[in-house]
């Protein structure tokens, strides 16, 4: 399920134990009971991550974060209902500072904050499929909908792709007045824009 950010944590329905909200600090990951305010584990990643913007995911029995700030990396984290939590894996390239990555099916997409490199991650191995440059600098997440990945540049921007591990496929480039940089909202078959210059709505009719 989609994490709920909410109060400085990260609510989770993962494996079994419903809605753990998960913190991080100075290098280490929390999770607690929401109910009870139990700590059920913390671990350490190993290096020195703050002013964590990102959103992680969930799925797959793991959790998918960006450590943020200073060097980014992006970590899988197996959970599956464990107590012991451990690192699966880690990737150091084109990784973002405050856009989060999303997981859509088997595979994990996230983009870079500066030069808009697109990377396709095997999701449970951390093998890179592809990684392409889009172009442009990004801030916002990128957002799933119809079957189709948007990413929006703070140049203003909308980059359509169709997800899929073998090759980077573009199916439109859409140019809007002003810079991206919040995230798309969705609400039935709307898709609802905001750029510093004004909020769009755009629709088939």
């Amino acid at each position: 399920a989609t994490p709920l950010i909410t109060g400085g944590k990260v609510f989770c329905n993962l494996g079994g134990i419903q809605f753990i909200p998960l913190r991080m600090r100075d290098g280490m990951a929390f999770a607690f009971d929401a109910a009870t305010g139990k700590e059920l584990w913390k671990l350490s990643y190993g290096i020195l991550g703050f002013s964590n913007v990102p959103r992680p995911v969930a799925g797959h029995g793991m959790i998918f974060l960006s450590t943020s700030f200073m060097r980014a990396q992006i970590l899988a984290i197996r959970y599956d209902k464990s107590a012991n939590p451990s690192i699966s894996w880690r990737h150091k390239r084109s990784v973002p500072k405050t856009s989060s990555p999303i997981l859509v099916g088997k595979e994990l997409y996230f983009v870079s904050d500066a030069g808009g490199v697109v990377t396709c991650l095997d999701a449970f191995t951390g093998k890179v499929h592809w990684q392409e440059r889009i172009k442009g600098n990004h801030s916002s997440s990128p957002t799933y909908a119809d079957g189709k990945l948007y990413f929006h540049s703070r140049e203003g921007v909308t980059t359509v792709i169709k997800p899929g591990k073998d090759k980077l496929d573009v199916l439109a480039n859409n140019q809007l007045p002003g810079q991206h940089m919040s995230s798309l909202a969705i609400s039935g078959s709307a898709l609802f824009l905001r750029t510093d210059k004004a909020l769009y709505r755009i629709e088939k009719n």
